[in-house]
Formats: C-alpha cells, structure tokens, sequence
C-alpha cells in the first residue's frame, strides 16, 4: 500500500503545480456572467433612449437581469450611465433658468484623476461666495483650505442669482440647488458624498438652502453667518433647524463678529443655533467658534477637512421632521407636499398676538409660525416594513418608497396621521428607479416606488 500513497502524493503535488503555473500558461480569467453583460447593455440603451414608453420597456426587461446586491446595481449605474468628457481643470457650465430661478453659472473644478465612466462616483462640494465675491475666488479658497485633498474631490462654485446682500427669497434658496442637480448630469457625482458651503452672503445661502433640501447634502458647512429666514430675528434663526438634524452640519464663526455697537449679531445668534442644536438632540452638529476674530474668518482648515472627508448622507433615514412655509420647500427625503390645505403664511401681514409679559413675544411669535406653517414627518422604523406620515396643513403628499429598506416580497403598510391608508405586496417599480435615477442624477437614493396619499385618504 505505500507505493500506491507516494503515487498519490505524486500526483496530488503534480496538479497543485499545475494549478499554480495554470495563470503564467496562459490560462484565461472566468469571463462576466452573461448576466451582468446583458444588464449593462440594457442601461446604456436606456440611458440613450428618449422614448418614455421605450425606455418602459427596457426598464422590464433589465428587471430580469438586474444585480441583486443593491452596492453591485449602484456600481453599474455610475459606469453606465452617458457624460460627457471633462478634462481635469477649471470649466465654465450654466444651468437652465425657469420662472422660480435664472440661470446660474457656475465653475467646475475638476481632478486630475477623475474619469466619467466609472463604477465609483466622486464626492462634490458645492461652494457659495461671499458680498461682492465670485465664483472664482470662493473655489481658490476651498483649494487652500482642501491643499492636496483637492483632488480628491469635485467643487462647483456657483455665482449669485443677485448682488447685494442675502435675503430669504426663492431663487437665493435654490440657486446651489440648482447647481448640484446640473453637476450631477455631467459628473460622475456620489450623491452621500455632497458638501454645501459658503462664507458671509454664501454661508446664508448655505445655511437657506439646507434648511429646506436636507435629504440632498451629506452635509453643510457655513462659515460667518446664521440661519436668515422670512421669519426674521429672534425667532427665525432657530425655527427651522429641526430641519436638519440628519445632514452632518459644521458652523464656524469668530467670537468677535459683531457690528459696533449692536447687541446682537453673527456671534450671538450663531451661539444661540449652537444652543438649540444641542437641546434638539443633534448628533452631527459641530459648532467651531474663533476667540478674538471677527467677520474675516482664518478657518481651521484642518477641521473643514476631516468634515468633508467624513460626511455621509443617510437617503433613507429611521425619520425626518420638515417645517416650512412655502409649498416648493416641501421635501424632505421620501416624502414631498404635493398640495396645501391652506394658504401659504404671509409674513408681511400684520397679526395681533397676545402677550402677558413682554418676554413672551419671540415664544408666541414661534408658535404662530409653528401652528399655521405646514410641517411633515416621515418615519421608516427598521425591519417593519412601514412608511409613517405625519402631515399638518398639507392635502396632498407624495412618498418613496426605499428599494434598499423596504421589502417588496411582503406587505408594505402606509400610515397617515398613524391610520393605515395602504396595506399589500408592491411589486418593485423598475421603471421608477430607473427613471428617477435618469431624472437626478442621484444614484445612491434608489426609488422603488411612488405614491401620493391625500389627507383625507389614500389615492
């Protein structure tokens, strides 16, 4: 029996040598499932396709070969997906104007290392001037303060709608906005990897625009400002800020910002944001004051760095509370005010309200904000398969319903008010996942489904 074992271990140990030269004899690597191939020829049909019923179909038909594991669709998309060519440097892009918003130009900075027809996406930051700034000068100070890490990253800097100072009108809310959602068609962007910033007239801008589109930046950095907002002073630079208790926020502003001679201003208003972010709960919040220095900020470079580098968005968070006072400001992660149950509040119209004692003003003036404004909740416990929405002031509300959270092969229930108002299986909505993705840019956020519920019911 022993000459039969050493045959044995001779040939045992020739077929290990075998499999180990295999490679160097030119052995070929396992091809692509056919699978996979088939998949990514039907998104770049579908992506090139103009045809909305076309496109209906191919969305069918990839639904049968489509990656299981979420992270592999995702990786497909970002390589799938058309852009154009964009050579490493600085570029000039303007994005479309509607009634609501102009046109917006905006300077794209783009590394030395990016390449559009990848399956990784690169993270973006979105940069906002200051009063008499430009475009230009606000992405040569995110250079300085990101030094090399610069490319790692892409930067827009936008231009602003308007000269002048910062007010809370529409089109100085959605202007970075509107620039993200134009990078996000020519780039290959991360979306959970989005950073708005600014300083001064940029910082309220920044801090404007992620008061209402939380759901759309992994984070926010403003610099030398405070929350401005139709509510006006004493109220209205903490009213909102429920708003963002998902979205990591860095607030940076100098101990010493302060007009001569005012009581209040930039420093003590930003303590106050720091104070009720605390007494909120907010987990992501970082307040960074500078003793001694004023408007003109020398920022710790260090510190915006590790914030960019570590901010993540969160597209289907456990919940997320909206108040607002404008129908276009109603969007909050899955769920968006589709119509109103009452006007939209009017600021500039005078209202009598009873006080005791004259320290009760701001506390009253909250609460009337509060009750005739419209808020919305939405909450997405873990593994129950529901979508909770709580709705005030509001008729109509349109919710998303997560490929990545929810599962389709069982009842998914919807609440409204805490009454279920739709129970059943849901078969998985390719088309809308696709042509969601198609429509933003946003491949990290993944729509399973759509539905609109009324107030008053289900629709």
């Amino acid at each position: 029996m022993r000459p039969v074992r050493r045959a044995c271990r001779g040939v045992a140990a020739a077929c290990l040598l075998a499999m180990a030269l295999g490679p160097a004899l030119g052995a070929e690597t396992p091809a692509p499932a056919p699978a996979a191939d088939e998949a990514r020829g039907l998104l770049r049909s579908y992506f090139a396709e103009e045809d909305a019923a076309a496109r209906a179909k191919l969305a069918e038909k990839f639904a049968a070969v489509a990656p299981k594991p979420w992270a592999d669709l995702k990786t497909m998309l970002h390589a799938a997906a058309p852009r154009p060519a964009l050579p490493a440097g600085r570029q000039r892009f303007e994005t479309k104007g509607d009634a609501a918003v102009p046109p917006i130009k905006y300077l794209l900075r783009v590394p030395a290392g990016y390449a559009a027809e990848t399956a990784r996406g690169w993270p973006l930051i979105v940069t906002c001037h200051g009063l008499g700034g430009s475009g230009d000068g606000a992405l040569g100070t995110v250079e300085q303060w990101l030094g090399p890490d610069v490319e790692q990253f892409l930067v827009a800097a936008a231009e602003a709608p308007k000269p002048g100072a910062y007010t809370a009108e529409r089109e100085n809310i959605e202007y970075p906005l509107r620039v993200l959602d134009d990078v996000r068609q020519r780039a290959n962007v991360d979306s959970d990897r989005t950073v708005l910033t600014g300083v001064s007239k940029g910082g309220y801008a920044t801090w404007g625009t992620v008061l209402v589109s939380p759901g759309e930046w992994a984070g926010a950095a403003p610099m030398a400002s405070f929350p401005v907002t139709e509510a006006g002073t004493g109220v209205g630079h903490t009213l909102y800020l429920q708003n963002v208790l998902n979205p990591a926020i860095q607030a940076h502003w100098g101990a010493a910002d302060i007009e001569p001679g005012q009581k209040e201003g930039i420093n003590t208003f930003s303590r106050e944001v720091a104070t009720e972010m605390k007494r909120l709960g907010a987990k992501h919040y970082e307040g960074i004051e500078y003793p001694g220095e004023g408007h003109g900020l020398k920022v710790k470079a260090d510190r915006f760095r590790a914030f960019v580098q570590a901010a993540r968005r969160d597209p289907w968070p456990a919940e997320c509370k909206l108040l607002f006072h404008r129908l276009y400001q109603g969007r909050s992660y899955y769920a968006r005010a589709t119509a109103a149950a009452k006007e939209e509040f009017d600021f500039h119209r005078k209202r009598e309200i009873k006080i005791a004692r004259k320290e009760d003003f701001d506390k009253a003036r909250r609460d009337l904000y509060t009750r005739d404004g419209y808020e919305l909740t939405v909450r997405m416990p873990a593994g129950m398969n529901v979508v909770a929405v709580f709705a005030r002031n509001l008729k109509e509300v349109e919710v998303d319903l997560a490929a990545e959270k929810l599962d389709f092969t069982r009842p998914i229930r919807l609440t409204l008010g805490g009454r279920t108002v739709q129970e059943g299986v849901r078969k998985l909505d390719w088309a809308e996942l696709l042509e969601t993705v198609r429509r933003t840019g946003d491949f990290e956020r993944l729509v399973g489904g759509r539905v609109k519920l009324s107030v008053a019911g289900a629709k």
